[in-house]
């Protein structure tokens, strides 16, 4: 009988130590995660810092300037304690700093789905679409995550504390100063549908648009809000009406209500359609924006409609 208890406590400390030895590295993996999480959240809204303060403004929380002023320090705050948690920069500061943003995040999903929002919050960029439901789901995974690094890196310390600490003051500068610069960067391209050469049925446009496979066009993006709008349609009317001038649209990601009231204030001589704006963000990352459209492929892009016009009457299409 001692035999067998002393076997069976020999076997349950082998199991204990083999936990013990499981548990840092599972707190690595929670760690080494959760900070991927935050810093892929904090580059990919690097892309389009102005969209993410227009969605933050959507909650109704703060204003649309206080917003605009917001957005670029939340991502240079993502983005440098995602580096905090890669190199365990102050781990368990960082930890719990990440796990209450997180509450924090659930928190504001669920007030907006209780206000009846069902668009994208952006947390992870202006071009990647999930429904409120999914953040939350999400977000709760995440802090699971954050759990398991808690519990499981009770005091660990990286190996080189000065050197971390030195990553993360880069990442913050640099975070900061790529948000400044961002909106300048010529990444559209890359980040955008639009680019020349593209066939235009690629761009996954709406079915109720005309036509644009024949033929040549002109295509205005712009908000019918902006204090500049009714200017700038006075413009492309001058290209619409002018002779031989292409085809003349717009599409705005304004709702209905505002274009209606436009059309009545503007007059405009070509036709505006609304279209969702997690539709038309594929297209963009500031507006105004004009494209030429020639026999169904892009020929030209640019923020001045002059240009895009001399673009098409170059491309040489019919």
């Amino acid at each position: 009988m001692a035999e067998s208890v002393n076997v069976d406590q020999i076997q349950t400390g082998r199991m204990q130590g083999r936990l013990h030895r499981a548990l840092p590295w599972l707190g690595h993996v929670g760690r080494i995660a959760l900070g991927l999480v935050f810093l892929v959240a904090g580059l990919t809204k690097l892309v389009d810092p102005a969209e993410f303060g227009h969605q933050i403004a959507g909650y109704g929380i703060i204003g649309e300037q206080l917003a605009t002023l917001a957005a670029p320090l939340l991502i240079a705050f993502e983005t440098t304690l995602g580096i905090a948690l890669l190199v365990g920069y102050r781990l368990r500061v960082s930890i719990l700093t990440a796990s209450i943003l997180l509450v924090l995040f659930i928190a504001v999903e669920a007030y907006g789905i209780a206000a009846g929002r069902t668009e994208s919050c952006g947390c992870f960029g202006a071009y990647l679409q999930r429904t409120p439901g999914e953040v939350i789901v999400e977000d709760l995974l995440f802090l699971l995550l954050g759990v398991m690094a808690w519990f499981a890196l009770p005091a660990w310390q990286p190996r080189r504390p000065r050197a971390a600490a030195g990553a993360v003051m880069i990442a913050s500068l640099a975070s900061v100063a790529l948000a400044a610069a961002s909106p300048h960067l010529p990444i559209d391209p890359y980040v955008t549908r639009l680019a020349v050469g593209r066939p235009i049925d690629t761009l996954q446009l709406p079915g109720d648009l005309p036509p644009l496979g024949e033929g040549r066009h002109l295509v205005a993006l712009f908000e019918v809000t902006s204090p500049d709008a009714i200017d700038l349609a006075a413009r492309l009317s001058d290209i619409a009406t002018a002779p031989g001038a292409p085809g003349v649209l717009a599409l705005s990601p304004s709702s209905d209500e505002d274009r209606t009231a436009f059309f009545w204030s503007a007059a405009p001589e070509f036709d505006i359609y609304s279209v969702d704006r997690p539709v038309l963000k594929r297209l963009y990352r500031r507006l105004p924006l004009f494209f030429a459209v020639d026999s169904g492929r892009i020929v030209g892009i640019d923020d001045d409609a002059g240009r895009v016009v001399e673009d098409l009457l170059s491309s040489g299409g019919s």
